[in-house]
């Protein structure tokens, strides 16, 4: 599976992936894992309140979307544009663009200034969130199948299952998640499909790039591609 930055996680395929790191869903038959007792890979001295489970924060958020989604307006309408708005603040309560762009950029990171990181990840979540709306308006009929979780300290795997119809064909994803523990909040920075990171995917890419050319090209491929039409 690639992952295209231009444009990013165009086809068919990716864009259920777009789906699944950003409508986490819990099915009916998905429990939470229980926690008779403190895990010792997330003991800490002093620490009185453990951070809340990946998986139940990956629910919470998708409790969240549902809501959203279930109000109906046009494209066009004043409402649709607050329901954009409103989804953004949703996903930004789980997913961590800042860490997704830092990990993508790789050693390229370390040399940008501050306006340019903000500016380089401000531009990858427009990106990610305006190729996610459109497939919402497309109305995606998938279903994610939660298998388990696995802490490690301040990280964290969610494997899951994505079953979709693409074309009047079932296909089905194996995904994991990658979360980082931030002041008490699981964080998504990384999904995983087909043993394939997205990171490493766009790192891969951005790199190409900036070697060849440069960062500021890079930038400026991205914000080309957000002044496109849908």
């Amino acid at each position: 599976m690639k992952y295209l930055v231009l444009p990013v996680l165009s086809n068919a395929r990716n864009a259920m992936v777009v789906l699944a790191l950003l409508v986490p869903t819990a099915t009916p038959g998905a429990t939470e894992p229980k926690h008779g007792g403190p895990a010792p890979s997330q003991a800490t001295a002093g620490n009185s309140k453990a951070p809340s489970s990946p998986m139940a924060e990956l629910k919470r958020s998708d409790g969240a979307l549902k809501k959203l989604f279930a109000r109906h307006a046009p494209s066009w309408s004043p409402e649709a544009d607050a329901k954009r708005s409103e989804m953004r603040k949703i996903v930004a309560g789980f997913l961590d663009f800042e860490e997704l762009g830092r990990r993508s950029l790789a050693r390229h990171w370390d040399g940008l200034s501050a306006k340019q990181r903000t500016e380089f990840v401000t531009t990858l979540r427009d990106l990610i969130e305006r190729s996610y709306i459109k497939q919402v308006h497309g109305s995606p009929n998938y279903d994610l199948a939660f298998d388990k979780e696995t802490i490690d300290g301040k990280e964290a795997d969610v494997t899951a299952t994505l079953h979709s119809i693409t074309r009047g064909k079932k296909v089905d994803v194996a995904i994991e998640y990658k979360l980082l523990d931030k002041e008490g909040k699981w964080l998504v920075y990384d999904v995983i499909t087909d043993e394939q990171s997205m990171v490493e995917n766009y790192r891969a890419e951005f790199g190409k790039i900036i070697n060849k050319e440069s960062f500021d090209a890079l930038l400026k491929r991205m914000k080309k591609k957000l002044e496109e039409k849908e």
